[in-house]
């Protein structure tokens, strides 16, 4: 059987906690062979994705004259073309409020991740003390709230969701950058939860690396 060529395209950073989702829900969703991943620079004035986008944000999704830039977004269209449901929908308030908070807790520890990576003299210190609130906040909150699965993948695999991955790559922002070190103490249950869901491959495979690791210049 001749395989299909991809017919979608993904500009993505490897470290980019959003563009991993993307890459993970494509890959369980099986529709990794239909997309062509694109790593370019963050804030380059050469950015390939400006023309397609003004303002360069990653992820970015390319599909024919369609462009999508919002990790939501992208994945609501995966979800379109596998037949697969990980975005909640809306109408289903709950999956959406909790998808919400799974999306906060990311966004601040993106913020705070970010704000590590300057020069230490260049760091907010009042930024610093509010995201390291917010966050143990945020985790006490999932701490309380997911379960821990009941074995690991494949017997037994947790499902795989927008929310929840969400939190998957929140935590792996976290530890990546030593943010809240004594988390897995401070809250097994959610501790539990990730170690489920960091044996799926396709987790395992797109964490957070040295390697990919670019300064950050502006």
């Amino acid at each position: 059987m001749r395989e299909e060529a991809a017919t979608m395209k993904l500009y993505y950073t490897p470290n980019s906690p959003y563009a991993r989702i993307c890459r993970i829900i494509a890959i369980e969703s099986g529709l990794g062979e239909m997309l062509e991943l694109d790593w370019v620079g963050l804030r380059t004035p050469d950015s390939p994705v400006i023309p397609l986008s003004p303002l360069g944000r990653i992820p970015l999704l390319q599909d024919d004259d369609l462009v999508l830039s919002e990790a939501r977004h992208i994945c609501a269209y995966l979800d379109e073309k596998s037949g697969r449901r990980t975005v909640a929908p809306y109408g289903d308030w709950q999956a959406v409020a909790a998808e919400a908070q799974s999306l906060a807790l990311l966004d601040v520890i993106t913020v705070w991740s970010r704000e590590m990576r300057r020069n230490e003299a260049e760091r907010s210190r009042s930024l610093l003390e509010v995201a390291d609130i917010q966050v143990r906040r945020g985790l006490a909150h999932q701490n309380a709230a997911v379960e821990a699965p009941e074995g690991k993948a494949p017997a037994g695999a947790p499902p795989i969701s927008f929310d929840a991955l969400c939190i998957v790559a929140a935590l792996g922002m976290m530890q990546f950058y030593g943010l809240v070190p004594d988390w897995r103490e401070s809250y097994p249950v959610l501790a539990a939860w990730s170690d489920a869901y960091d044996s799926i491959a396709s987790i395992a495979d797109s964490a957070p690396s040295q390697d990919a690791l670019r300064p950050l210049t502006r």
